[in-house]
């Protein structure tokens, strides 16, 4: 009977020492998702070599009201790496990123849309209370479909379907 009740102690003390270390060994950033969801982007053509996109029907809903978006971008690449500001409107605050972004399939991108564009990054900052919603580190993730020529070059849409994430 003792026996048995130290095995069970043990192996009761195996789990919580487990439960605990497997925690600890995952890198820093693997547990973090993003916290807004946005099922709206637009943006007219670029305008002194910046993009900026009007962001929408965001969840959750202290942020529901969207925001501006502000990414530096050179006219005509799909392919690049840049920082991006969304200043969140009502006074929220504002979520900064680092983005990296490349030309991909058409995807479900229709004209005058002539590119499909992934978006990866991570938050760097956030201010106001967008801080207590977007957390440094959190990923961001994107399609979106983009003019990459004419007088239209760099006017974006979210990509149908898909939704904005930070």
């Amino acid at each position: 009977m003792k026996v048995s009740i130290r095995v069970g102690a043990l192996a009761a003390g195996v789990a919580m020492a487990v439960s605990v270390a497997v925690p600890m060994a995952l890198p820093a950033g693997a547990a973090l998702k993003a916290s807004v969801t946005c099922k709206g982007e637009t943006s007219p053509p670029l305008s002194a070599g910046k993009v900026v996109s009007t962001i929408s029907k965001c969840t959750p809903a202290a942020l529901a009201a969207g925001g501006t978006s502000t990414t530096k971008a050179k006219a005509g690449s799909t392919t690049g790496q840049s920082t991006s500001t969304t200043v969140w409107k009502g006074g929220k605050g504002s979520t900064t990123s680092t983005i990296k972004y490349k030309g991909t399939t058409k995807g479900k991108c229709k004209a005058p849309f002539d590119s499909r564009v992934q978006i990866n990054g991570k938050v760097t900052k956030a201010t106001g209370a967008a801080a207590k919603i977007t957390k440094v580190g959190e990923p961001v993730t994107a399609f979106i479909c983009a003019i990459t020529k004419g007088a239209k070059l760099g006017q974006t849409t979210i990509e149908p379907g898909s939704v904005f994430k930070l």
